[in-house]
C-alpha cells in the first residue's frame, strides 16, 4: 500500500526555522537538514538563512550533484501545503527565530523588566495572547512586575510549568524598587519567564 504523503502547514514550518529544529522548503517538498548543519559543504549559515522558508531558488543557482540530491531527499518530511503563504508568514518567522536566538540566563535589572509592561510591548508566543485560560487582562495586570506569588496561587499544572521553563529570556538581578523608594535588599536571582506570562506562551520583544 502506498504512503500517504504528508502535508506540512505555514503554521508547522514555522516552528522550523532555527538550529535546534530546521526544515527548508525545496521545490514543494519540506526537508529536515538539522543533522545536516555541520556537513554541508557550504557552511551551515545558508541553511540557516532558509530554515522555515523556500530555499528553491537557491538551491537551483548551485547546481547540486545528484549525491548531493539524494543526501537532501533522505531528509524528506512532507509536502507543503498548497494554501497560500500567509500574509504575515515572513514576519512570524523571523519572531520565532529571534525567540530561538534568546539567553535565558541573560541578566535582566528590575528597571529593564519595568519597561515591558505594556500590551504593545508583548508578542503572543503562540501568536494569540487569547490563549491563555485566564484571558489576558491577568497577564498584562502583572506585565513588568514580579508575577511569582500570582502564579503559584494558580495552581497551576506541570504541563503550564514546563511550558514556562521554555519561554525564559533571562533572570532578574539587583535590588527590586518599592513605592517609598527605600528599596528591599535581595540576594535571590528570579527567573523571568518572558514577563512571567504564567504558562500563556507570551514573550516579550522589544520593539
Amino acid at each position: 500500500m502506498k504512503e500517504e504523503k504528508r502535508i506540512i502547514g505555514w503554521d508547522e514550518l514555522s516552528n522550523h526555522c532555527n538550529r535546534t529544529s530546521l526544515w527548508v522548503v525545496i521545490e514543494g517538498q519540506v526537508f529536515d537538514v538539522t543533522t545536516y548543519l555541520a556537513e554541508h559543504p557550504g557552511g551551515d549559515d545558508i541553511l540557516l538563512k532558509y530554515g522555515g522558508l523556500d530555499g528553491t531558488q537557491k538551491f537551483l543557482e548551485v547546481n547540486h550533484s545528484n549525491y548531493a540530491r539524494s543526501l537532501r531527499n533522505a531528509r524528506l518530511v512532507g509536502t507543503l501545503t498548497s494554501d497560500p503563504q500567509p500574509s504575515d508568514y515572513i514576519k512570524q518567522v523571523k519572531s520565532q527565530k529571534q525567540k530561538a536566538n534568546v539567553n535565558p540566563n541573560s541578566q535582566i535589572s528590575w528597571e529593564e523588566l519595568a519597561l515591558h509592561n505594556k500590551k504593545g510591548r508583548l508578542m503572543d508566543g503562540y501568536r494569540r495572547q487569547n490563549e491563555h485560560p485566564g484571558g489576558p487582562a491577568i497577564l498584562l495586570g502583572k506585565a513588568g512586575d514580579d508575577a511569582t506569588t500570582a502564579f503559584h496561587d494558580a495552581n497551576h499544572s506541570q504541563s503550564a510549568y514546563k511550558q514556562l521553563e521554555k519561554l525564559q529570556v533571562g533572570v532578574i538581578t539587583g535590588v527590586k524598587p518599592n513605592v517609598s523608594g527605600s528599596g528591599t535588599s535581595t540576594n535571590l536571582i528570579f527567573f523571568i519567564l518572558l514577563i512571567l506570562a504564567i504558562g500563556a506562551g507570551i514573550y516579550v520583544i522589544t520593539k
